[in-house]
């Protein structure tokens, strides 16, 4: 706790945020020199100026919420507020998902957009195929630069906002973790093991391959250094991370490890193909199971010292179910699926770090009940434990 609590306090003031500035004249360089004119919520305007000190256009800065933390969003308006360039040059997006913007020309269509028009996503502008969460980052960039351009052009934006998403996702999500309750805590369905497997196959299908969010650390990671996806796009996840820990914590019970896990599911469905029953004795076992916190404390330890949740990104799931990944995520990848052919649920039970999340809360609600029940006979002094 000493070390995770320095790296913190190192990541929060160690480096410290070199604002804008540095980027400006690589974002616009036909102007010799840039003036801030105004900030708002979080967002900066600054004006343009070519060598004679003539106004030349505008550059609205503001963060974005990306997958790995927030970007810094830069857009180029004309005079009268029109967009002629959107550059992002700080990021902490995975390369194979960012590269996906350019490829699907995402920036081209601000091109000629009015800082009057609404720019919401997926109704003004397309979301690249598979990197939804990096092109709303932008998009939201954008519409928090605009904002502050509009208000010093004497137009204060009045359209309308972005609305918070509560679709399908976000029903078959919520459906999925009732599932997975009902499934293992009632009654007349305990010992069973067909609804295991139906919720299993339903993580597979719903969070898998048409979702594609199980639970990852970098969501739970994002939190601790003051990240929060965007809730009116991501209210699904935060139904998955807030839900999961949610149930955890009341019922004292993980409902999503082998449960509702799409990469458990394929695991298991692996390990059906050889039937091997290797296992490890009980003390390997436990040296091994506990691999998962060792890996935990270091990718946790580098959240917090660089201040990126990015660097906890190693589940092998990213690559399964997007089919796009570095060389070592692919490298991962097939370690942990062909080892899942001879060791059961190998990934689950050694490396995950989701898991080991999830072991941690049920370790300190144990611990919080304990001594609940220790101390609360001790302030009803007239009530015996066993009546308590």
């Amino acid at each position: 706790m000493v070390v995770l609590i320095g790296a913190a306090i190192f990541g929060q003031y160690g480096e410290g945020h070199s604002g804008y500035e540095p980027f400006l004249k690589d974002a616009m360089p036909a102007a010799s020199s840039f003036t801030s004119l105004k900030t708002s919520g979080g967002a900066i305007l600054y004006q343009a100026r070519d060598a004679s000190g003539n106004p030349v256009g505008y550059i609205t800065a503001a963060e974005g919420p990306g997958y790995g933390g927030p970007m810094s969003v830069l857009v180029n308006w004309t005079l009268d507020g029109t967009i002629t360039a959107v550059n992002v040059p700080r990021h902490h997006e995975d390369m194979p998902w960012w590269k996906v913007l350019f490829k699907d020309k995402f920036f081209n269509q601000y091109i000629g957009r009015s800082y009057s028009e609404p720019l919401l996503l997926d109704s003004d502008i397309d979301a690249a195929t598979g990197s939804t969460v990096s092109s709303n980052g932008v998009a939201v960039g954008v519409r928090n630069g605009r904002l502050v351009l509009a208000s010093y052009l004497g137009h204060p934006y009045s359209g309308p906002r972005e609305p918070l998403k509560f679709g399908w996702p976000e029903i078959l999500v919520v459906a999925g973790m009732a599932l997975a309750v009902i499934a293992r805590t009632l009654p007349v369905l305990k010992g069973r093991s067909w609804p295991r497997l139906l919720t299993l196959f339903y993580g597979f299908i719903i969070l898998g391959v048409w979702l594609s969010i199980p639970l990852s650390l970098t969501n739970i990671a994002s939190w601790l250094v003051g990240y929060a996806p965007h809730l009116q796009t991501f209210l699904v996840m935060y139904l998955m991370v807030f839900g999961v820990i949610g149930l955890t914590v009341i019922f004292g019970k993980n409902f999503y490890c082998f449960w509702l896990c799409p990469y458990s599911a394929v695991q298991e469905s692996l390990h059906l193909i050889t039937d091997k029953k290797t296992r490890p004795g009980p003390k390997l076992f436990k040296v091994l199971h506990n691999t998962r916190f060792v890996l935990l404390f270091i990718a946790v330890f580098l959240v917090l010292l660089l201040k990126n949740p990015s660097v906890s990104v190693f589940e092998p799931w990213n690559v399964l179910f997007s089919m796009k990944g570095t060389t070592d995520q692919w490298v991962l990848m097939i370690f942990a699926l062909v080892s899942a052919l001879f060791v059961y649920n190998f990934w689950c039970h050694y490396l995950c770090p989701v898991g080991a999340v999830l072991e941690l809360i049920l370790k300190m609600r144990k611990g919080v009940v304990g001594i609940w029940q220790r101390i609360r006979p001790q302030k009803n002094p007239g009530r015996s434990p066993t009546s308590s």
